[in-house]
């Protein structure tokens, strides 16, 4: 069944629908690898830094797809970069789940993460069609499904892998993929390009609207460091969980996603109260809720009840800030929204690629009191962010 869209005369039910599970299956190929870090570390005789890396490449990757392929979807086919990516990944994923080593897998983690930004067209696609009324509702669904899929997939992947092993997970992801693929080829319209520039010219355009609107600044910092606190946590946490006092298996430290899956709900909430309260106040909510997180991790990493409550504090605030600070910016020029959002991104990613080599590199010299203090240091940085408030124009508040 084909669709046909047009600039704020909404999306079908049907096909937002297809955009949100692909979303979420996409975007679960960068966090497949999160609870099983510890045993690719057993299972290739590396230290745990090394196996930290398989996370970060990932992280690297997924930026690199952000600067490279995302700018085509003003040029060339969006569906068709959308499809050729779904086919990449999955020949990424099947390297992984075949991986003769640790270098093998940190290569195939890279491709995997830069073939994995399909949610990147789909979301700038979801605020420019949808009709305005339910523009923020519609890209907090996609969110919420993104979310999903992060959270998810480590739910996922530690239940598999305890059953079949780690490698079980990327086979099973390469299906995934192909799913998306065949259902993606049969359901999505072809999309019209909005740019008669090179692509060079595109690539120079990322930097000139980096220049030219100073609230996108702004926002990809404060939530760039926010993300990097976030994955602090996430990077490291099945380091610590394979530790005393819980010496906890893959699918333990896989079902903490279950905890982080309520912060999905955070979306719905805070959707419809962007506009009214805007999005610097959403930051600082958001980040005062991770503040609170990381200290309640901090001091209570002994205990289940605790890390737990952390889990669910610091996803919550992780996504007040993502989603307003994100819905704002695609608003901020139709013209270029898909370079938008990839300026946005490739900041917000490279904040957590930052957050999780950090992490690691403290957790190797300070364990878990290193880790925590990394969290804190950018959840704070994240805050000050809010004193810096340019006159931008910007509907939702700066």
């Amino acid at each position: 069944m084909k669709y046909e869209l047009r600039e704020n005369q909404g999306i079908s039910a049907p096909l937002l629908a297809l955009m949100a599970v692909a979303t979420g299956l996409s975007v679960a190929n960068c966090y497949y690898n999160q609870p099983l870090l510890g045993s690719m570390a057993r299972d290739f005789a590396v230290n745990d830094f090394s196996a930290s890396m398989v996370a970060t490449l990932t992280q690297i990757g997924y930026v690199v797809g952000l600067v490279f392929v995302i700018p085509l979807g003003d040029l060339v086919s969006r569906k068709k970069l959308i499809l050729v990516n779904y086919i990449v990944s999955s020949c990424a994923l099947l390297a992984i789940a075949l991986a003769p080593n640790i270098y093998w897998v940190w290569g195939a983690s890279l491709l995997a993460g830069a073939s994995s930004v399909m949610p990147q067209f789909f979301i700038p696609l979801v605020s420019y069609y949808s009709a305005p009324v339910h523009k923020v509702r519609n890209v907090g669904i996609i969110q919420s499904c993104l979310l999903i899929g992060i959270l998810g997939s480590r739910v996922f992947s530690g239940f598999l892998a305890d059953v079949w092993g780690w490698r079980s997970v990327y086979f099973m992801a390469c299906v995934f993929m192909l799913g998306c693929f065949l259902t993606i080829h049969k359901m999505l319209p072809v999309l019209s390009t909005r740019s008669q520039e090179s692509y060079a010219g595109l690539m120079k355009s990322l930097l000139r609207l980096l220049s030219q609107y100073p609230y996108l600044r702004i926002a990809s910092l404060r939530a760039a460091l926010a993300y990097g606190s976030f994955f602090a946590l996430w990077s490291c946490l099945a380091f610590r969980m394979k530790q005393e006092p819980f010496f906890a298996n893959d699918d333990i430290i896989g079902a903490l996603g279950l905890c982080g899956l309520a912060g999905a709900s955070t979306v719905v909430f805070i959707s419809g109260y962007i506009q009214k309260y805007g999005v610097r106040f959403f930051s600082i909510i958001g980040g005062c809720v991770i503040l609170a997180a990381w200290l309640l991790a901090f001091w209570g990493n002994n205990s289940y009840l605790w890390m737990i409550i952390a889990i669910l504090l610091i996803d919550a605030g992780m996504q007040c800030i993502h989603l307003s600070n994100q819905t704002s910016v695609v608003a901020i020029d139709a013209s270029a929204i898909n370079r938008v959002n990839t300026v946005y991104m490739t900041i917000y990613f490279l904040g957590g690629s930052a957050g999780t080599f950090v992490s690691g590199l403290f957790w190797q010299h300070y364990e878990w009191a290193g880790v925590a203090w990394t969290g804190i240091a950018f959840t704070v940085a994240s805050l000050l962010v809010n004193c810096f408030n340019p006159q931008t124009g910007c509907r939702c508040g700066a």
